[in-house]
């Protein structure tokens, strides 16, 4: 089990990271961060589509985008890409 401080899961971190930072972050982008800051930090694409409501190759491109911005993290399990907030919840300056 992980120490509660290891992974974001407030709700509030949401409104931190696009807090008057948020200019090139589109709708789905915010989407995207909004979800994941509600369930706790991580999710599958394939759940993302579902709850986002966008189709499978935009999704792909807000997760890409969220990526080079250091707010998520990728990895693979099972055959889905599994979305991760980063640890530290910061955009790279």
């Amino acid at each position: 089990m992980t120490k509660g401080g290891d992974r974001p899961t407030d709700k509030s971190l949401f409104w931190q990271i696009v807090e008057d930072r948020d200019v090139r972050l589109d709708h789905v982008q915010r989407a995207v961060l909004r979800y994941l800051a509600d369930v706790g930090g991580a999710a599958t694409d394939f759940e993302l589509r579902m709850r986002v409501n966008h189709p499978p190759s935009r999704i792909r491109q807000a997760l890409e985008g969220l990526v080079l911005e250091n707010l998520l993290e990728l990895s693979s399990s099972e055959g889905y890409e599994v979305a991760s907030l980063t640890r530290v919840g910061q955009r790279v300056a």
